[in-house]
């Protein structure tokens, strides 16, 4: 399955909201977006139309859209200027790769970075990695202090043109909710600043609400001017309904030099050319963002037995949920025999007790053992004996899985082969 596909699900069970078409009956209760049909907009340009006609992102899943916005503000927005950085900002940053590191789009990407390159990725390290592809500044072409995340997620003034601005969430918020971003940094400014100009869609884009192409004018705010500046986006093009670990979770993948993973994604029946463009360095994303290429079959059918992407081809895939419970160690290769004396540890992060009854921890093989008569308090930890014939850790290298009552995946980790070398080590994520 499309490793591009599997972090569009992970996110649609966590912080992700489902695109639907404008004229769809739905409207899941566990959040939307609604997608106008382009091509119904006209060639007129018009302050009025709006793309995202209707979002509805519980509270639930809010959060991290609110730490994502506190950043929208935090740069200048013609590339050429100095960035000054202040204390407040970088705790912006760093609270908002603490929210999304562990979520689970993140953990399918943490994986297959992992599963790629032969290489564990424990959690400080995955948190350094998005930091560096991120956030890390960078100067090119005379540009200084540019960073992937303000391209992509905020947009920046090249002359009189939109360079980047690839987040469907801040294009929603800037067409007509703009005064969130500002934090009344520019009162008495227009909510709406978006004037749509035409639909950029072909080759039957418009029958997939996960991805938009248009012509736009942004008046994008100058808040060290106080001035609202005019720019054009000739062409833009942006995911939709995917959270900010989502995409930023995609972008990692691509960007990740070890991964080599696809350049094409196939997600939910289209194809889009994942584009991507890193630093001179090649260590800090530039650009990234999906151009759309056509249709790849038949669209999918939730709980079908046809189409390209039906439960049925994709049944092995597990689903990945965000929660509370960690993996944060395990005993693989102990003194003497393996089996019988191995241990995983399991941590509670949060904020009130969980029953772990009718849990299971899951080898790479999908051996299964149940986790019986444990109830893990705020803060509390406690370490599973792993009895013969039950989750096999293996020696070679491998992966542990946390699988709540449920069925879904709620923590994902991996180890190496030279990790499990060291005999009565015990390894920590």
């Amino acid at each position: 399955m499309d490793i591009y596909q599997q972090i569009w699900d992970a996110d649609q069970t966590g912080n992700g909201v489902k695109p639907i078409l404008a004229g769809a009956d739905e409207a899941p209760s566990s959040g939307f977006v609604r997608v106008l049909n382009t091509k119904d907009g006209g060639e007129q340009p018009t302050a009025d139309l709006k793309v995202l006609s209707e979002v509805v992102i519980p509270p639930h899943k809010q959060t991290t859209y609110d730490l994502a916005r506190a950043l929208f503000d935090n740069y200048m927005l013609d590339e050429r200027e100095a960035e000054i950085e202040t204390p407040e900002e970088r705790a912006e940053v760093h609270e908002l790769l603490e929210a999304i590191v562990d979520t689970a789009p993140m953990q399918v990407a943490r994986a297959y970075i992992s599963d790629e390159t032969g290489t564990p990725v424990s959690r400080d390290r995955w948190y350094a990695t998005l930091t560096e592809q991120w956030f890390r500044r960078f100067s090119q072409s005379g540009d200084r202090d540019l960073s992937g995340f303000e391209h992509v997620f905020v947009g920046e003034q090249e002359g009189p043109k939109v360079q980047g601005y690839h987040f469907w969430y801040k294009y929603y918020l800037d067409d007509g909710l703009a005064s969130l971003i500002d934090r009344n940094r520019l009162p008495g400014f227009r909510d709406d600043r978006i004037v749509y100009l035409r639909g950029q869609s072909k080759d039957g884009q418009e029958q997939f609400p996960e991805s938009v192409t248009i012509s736009y004018r942004w008046d994008a705010p100058d808040y060290e001017a106080g001035a609202i500046r005019p720019l054009t986006k000739p062409i833009g093009g942006f995911f939709v309904g995917c959270s900010v670990e989502g995409l930023m979770a995609m972008g990692a993948v691509r960007a990740h030099r070890g991964a080599r993973a696809p350049k094409e994604a196939v997600i939910n029946g289209a194809r889009y050319d994942m584009k991507l463009f890193l630093d001179q360095s090649e260590r800090s994303v530039r650009t990234f963002y999906p151009a759309y290429l056509g249709p790849a079959g038949e669209r999918p059918i939730a709980g079908g037995t046809s189409g390209r992407w039906s439960d049925d081809v994709r049944r092995d895939t597990p689903r990945l949920v965000s929660g509370p419970i960690k993996i944060v160690a395990a005993l693989v290769n102990p003194m003497g025999p393996d089996e019988g004396n191995e241990t995983v540890t399991l941590v509670n992060t949060g904020i009130e007790a969980i029953p772990l009854d009718g849990w299971f921890l899951v080898d790479k093989m999908n051996n299964r053992f149940g986790i019986k008569e444990v109830t893990l308090g705020p803060g509390m930890a406690t370490t599973i004996l792993l009895p013969r014939h039950s989750v096999q850790l293996s020696n070679k290298g491998g992966e542990i899985r946390l699988v709540d009552r449920a069925g879904s995946t709620t923590h994902l980790v991996t180890y190496s082969r030279a990790q499990a070398k060291r005999q009565g080590e015990t390894i920590i994520f």
